[in-house]
C-alpha cells in the first residue's frame, strides 16, 4: 500500500508540472514521516543527498554534458552527416541512413538522447525535406537515431546506474555497445523499408574522390569515440578522466579544425553546462533520500517476496519490468525513473540470480524508449521545436522504431550473449 501511495504521489506531482527533484525529496519525506518516522531524523535528507553524489563515477556526468553543448556548436555533427550523405545517399532511405549513422557516432561522443537529435537534427532535415521525405518521418528517424545516446557508451544513463549499483561502469559500457549498434542498424533497415514503400527520392551516387573529401573532414571527428571509448577500455582513463579529455578534444576541434566555435561561445556554453549539470545533480541527490525512505519501509524487500512467491521463473518478471519501465517512460523523465526502480528492481533480480549487468542495458533500452513516446517524449519535443512539426505527427511515424527498441530490449534480456560477451573481453 505504502509503495503504491509513493508511485501515485511522484506521478501526480510530475504530471502538474512540479520538478523531479522536488517530487522526490517532498514524496520521501511525507513517506518517511507517515510510515512513523522520526522527525528529529530529517537531518538524513541533507546526509543522504550529499552521500549519492559524492562519488567519483558521477563526476564523468559534467563533462559529457560539456562534450555534448560544444558538439552541438563546433561543426561535429555537420562532418558526420556529411561523411554519411555521400557514402550512403544513393541508397533508398540513404539520407535516413546517414542521420542514423551519424547519430551512432555522436552516441558515442556525448552519452545524450537529446543532444544526438538536436546535432544532427539542425543538420540533416533540410537535406531529408529538400529530397522528398515527409518532414514528419524525418524528424521521427533523427528522434529516434537520438535514443541511441543513452545506449550505446558512453551512456550517462549507464553512469548513472553504475553509480547507484557499484557496478563497474567499463562492464556496463561494454555490454551496452553491441545492442546500441544493433538497434542503429535495424532503425537502417526500418528506415530504409519505409522509403522504398513510399518512392523517397534517392540521391546520385557520390564520386569516391567527393568521399575521400568527406572522411577527411569528418577524420576528427570520427577519432573522438576512438579516444573516449578506445582509451576507458585499454585502461589509459576512467570514465570521468575519459570524459574531460574528449571535452578537450572536442573544444579543440571547434576552435581550432572546424572553427565553427568562437572563444566567446564558450561562457556560455559553460553557463549551460552548470545549470544542466545542477539539474541533474539535484535530481540524484533527492533520489538519495528517496532509496533510504524504500529502505526503510521495507518496500524492495516486500517485492522480492512477492515475486519470489507469485514467479517461479525469471521470464514474466523480466516482461514486467520492461512494460513498468516503457510506460513509467511515457510519463516520466528517464534518470527520474531509473532512480526510483534501480532499488526495487535490482535486488529483487538479484534475487533470481540475474546478472546486474545485463539488466542495466535491459532498462536503459526500455527507458530511452520514453525520449520517442508522448506526453513527455523529450526527442519528440527537441524535433518539433526545431522544425515546427507537430508533436502527434512525429510520434505517429516514431512507431515503427518504438517496437524495435521494445524487441531490442526483450531480446537482451532473455539472450545474454547480446550484452555480455564483449565485457567479458574486456575484462
Amino acid at each position: 500500500m505504502i509503495m503504491f501511495l509513493i508511485f501515485a504521489t511522484v506521478l501526480v506531482l510530475m504530471l502538474i508540472g512540479v520538478t523531479t527533484a522536488a517530487t522526490m525529496a517532498s514524496a520521501s519525506i511525507a513517506t518517511f514521516l507517515l510510515a512513523g518516522g522520526d522527525p528529529s531524523r530529517l537531518f538524513l535528507v541533507a546526509q543522504r543527498m550529499y552521500a549519492q553524489v559524492s562519488g567519483i563515477t558521477l563526476m564523468s556526468i559534467p563533462f559529457f554534458l560539456l562534450m555534448g553543448n560544444l558538439m552541438s556548436v563546433g561543426g561535429v555533427s555537420k562532418s558526420l552527416f556529411g561523411f554519411g550523405r555521400v557514402c550512403l545517399g544513393h541508397r533508398w532511405g540513404g539520407l535516413s541512413n546517414a542521420a542514423i549513422a551519424a547519430c551512432v557516432i555522436m552516441a558515442a561522443m556525448s552519452g545524450s538522447a537529446a543532444a544526438c537529435a538536436a546535432g544532427i537534427g539542425l543538420i540533416a532535415i533540410g537535406e531529408m525535406t529538400k529530397s522528398g521525405y515527409s518532414r514528419s518521418f524525418s524528424c521521427a528517424t533523427i528522434a529516434a537515431g537520438g535514443a541511441l545516446g543513452p545506449i550505446i557508451p558512453p551512456s550517462i544513463t549507464l553512469i548513472l546506474y553504475a553509480g547507484l549499483t557499484q557496478t563497474s561502469v567499463n562492464q556496463l559500457f561494454g555490454a551496452g555497445a553491441v545492442p546500441g549498434i544493433l538497434l542503429g542498424v535495424m532503425f537502417m533497415m526500418w528506415s530504409s523499408f519505409v522509403c522504398y514503400r513510399n518512392n523517397y527520392a534517392k540521391t546520385p551516387r557520390s564520386a569516391w574522390s567527393e568521399r575521400w573529401l568527406a572522411f577527411k573532414e569528418a577524420f576528427f571527428a570520427l577519432l573522438t569515440p576512438v579516444i573516449v571509448i578506445g582509451g576507458m577500455f585499454a585502461g589509459l582513463f576512467t570514465a570521468t578522466e575519459a570524459a574531460a579529455v574528449a571535452s578537450l578534444y572536442v573544444l579543440v576541434l571547434g576552435l581550432f579544425v572546424f572553427k565553427t566555435l568562437k572563444f566567446k561561445d564558450l561562457p556560455g556554453i559553460f553557463w549551460e553546462t552548470v545549470q544542466q549539470t545542477a539539474k541533474v545533480m539535484f535530481v540524484i541527490a533527492a533520489a538519495g533520500f528517496f532509496q533510504y525512505v524504500l529502505m526503510y519501509t521495507r518496500i524492495p524487500q516486500d517485492t522480492i517476496a512477492f515475486m519470489s512467491s507469485t514467479f517461479s521463473s525469471v521470464v514474466p518478471v523480466l516482461l514486467l519490468i520492461i512494460l513498468i519501465l516503457v510506460l513509467m517512460g511515457c510519463f516520466m523523465e528517464g534518470t527520474a525513473v531509473l532512480l526510483i526502480t534501480v532499488p526495487i528492481f535490482v535486488p529483487l533480480m538479484k534475487s533470481f540470480g540475474y546478472d546486474i549487468v545485463q539488466l542495466g542495458i535491459v532498462m536503459c533500452i526500455s527507458l530511452a524508449v520514453g525520449v520517442l513516446t508522448p506526453p513527455v517524449g523529450l526527442n519528440l519535443y527537441v524535433m518539433s521545436s526545431i522544425t515546427g512539426e507537430k508533436v502527434m505527427a512525429i510520434a505517429k511515424d516514431s512507431v515503427g522504431y518504438v517496437l524495435l527498441m521494445i524487441l531490442m530490449a526483450a531480446l537482451v534480456a532473455f539472450i545474454p550473449e547480446l550484452s555480455l560477451t564483449l565485457p567479458k573481453y574486456i575484462n
